[in-house]
């Protein structure tokens, strides 16, 4: 069967860290779906064909070789995270003024047009926060929230695998992050 895996819901309150994305597959071959983003208040980055980008003080999630590659770490001094790992780099690490931009994604002719996929999203922060929006990588990745105000993260875009954008927040505030883009499959 053919089957386009749909993308991870992004991390909220109830949950906070972001979840996998669903595995896409046709005949022999499976993408394997991506890693959802960490959260300060969850766990951990999940690991996946790219790896979810990681808060201060929690070890970024590893992409799988030959799909994807890991997310960024976060900024050991502040609240600036990484951004989640594309199909063809490694996800920007946070740093004390800025979040992390989402990895790129993958440049393919498969449909007959030069098209980019599976970008990760960008990271999220919390006060005192990152100075710029951080950005999705190219190939669908969604825009990390806005800077200093609860704002979710930007969705990736449907079907192309690009990953959810992390949810800038205040004290004592809260906000979601994006949700991953869907698969997709090209025959």
């Amino acid at each position: 069967p053919i089957v386009v895996g749909a993308g991870g819901a992004g991390g909220n309150l109830a949950l906070p860290d972001g979840r996998n994305g669903s595995n896409s597959s046709a005949l022999s071959f499976t993408a394997i779906g991506g890693g959802g983003g960490g959260s300060n208040d969850g766990t951990a980055p999940g690991n996946g064909g790219s790896g979810g980008g990681a808060p201060q003080g929690r070890t970024p999630g590893t992409g799988v070789t030959g799909q994807g590659f890991n997310g960024g770490a976060g900024s050991a001094a502040n609240y600036n995270h990484g951004g989640g790992g594309g199909a063809g780099g490694v996800g920007v690490s946070g740093t004390n003024t800025q979040s992390g931009n989402g990895g790129p994604g993958l440049l393919s002719n498969i449909s007959g047009s030069a098209t980019y996929y599976a970008g990760g999203g960008g990271g999220g922060d919390h006060t005192p926060a990152s100075a710029a929006q951080a950005l999705g990588g190219i190939g669908g990745g969604g825009k990390g929230g806005v800077p200093n105000i609860d704002n979710p993260g930007e969705n990736g875009a449907a079907n192309t695998g690009g990953g959810g954008g992390g949810a800038s927040t205040i004290s004592g505030g809260g906000s979601s992050g994006g949700n991953g883009g869907s698969g997709i499959v090209i025959i």
